[in-house]
């Protein structure tokens, strides 16, 4: 295995959507998915890309992705009256299952988060996997404030 790292282009936004289609499925979550959700969030990551605001770093073998991890940046209620108004978001970690446990998640994340930093973002948010938790753990996340209600029960 010659796993290189690198940014991942618009042209590999498709890749990038189906890893994160697979990413949901895979946390039980792929029937909250709308039925346009793919043309959707491809739509969205072109605009985030062409505004500079999104990258992926991504981990291939023979020029395949096999992993990847999104940073964005986001200006939000209520961050958007904070000083800086912006924070960064870590999402779409997500590695094929052959390459697990190998600490590519992790260099991917750290890619991330020395992207948002040359980009002024100070703090730096993300949702966990029970099975990444540990990997954000050793970043330095810490829990927060956040809780959470389904409405639907």
């Amino acid at each position: 295995m010659d796993v290189e790292y690198g940014i991942a282009t618009s042209n590999e936004l498709p890749r990038i959507v189906e890893m994160k289609v697979a990413m949901f499925d895979e946390a039980g979550h792929g029937d909250l998915l709308g039925d346009n959700a793919v043309s959707l969030v491809l739509n969205d990551y072109e605009h985030l890309y062409r505004e500079g605001i999104a990258a992926h770093f991504v981990a291939r073998d023979n020029g395949e992705i096999i992993a990847s991890a999104g940073a964005f940046i986001k200006s939000d209620l209520p961050f958007r009256y904070f000083d800086p108004a912006i924070y960064g978001f870590i999402g779409d970690v997500f590695t094929e299952k052959a390459y697990r446990n190998r600490g590519i998640s992790t260099v991917l994340n750290k890619d991330a988060l020395k992207w948002l930093k040359t980009k002024g973002v100070l703090m730096v948010r993300l949702l966990a996997s029970e099975a990444g938790r540990t990997i954000y753990v050793r970043l330095g996340f810490q829990p927060t404030d956040e809780m959470a209600l389904n409405l639907q029960i």
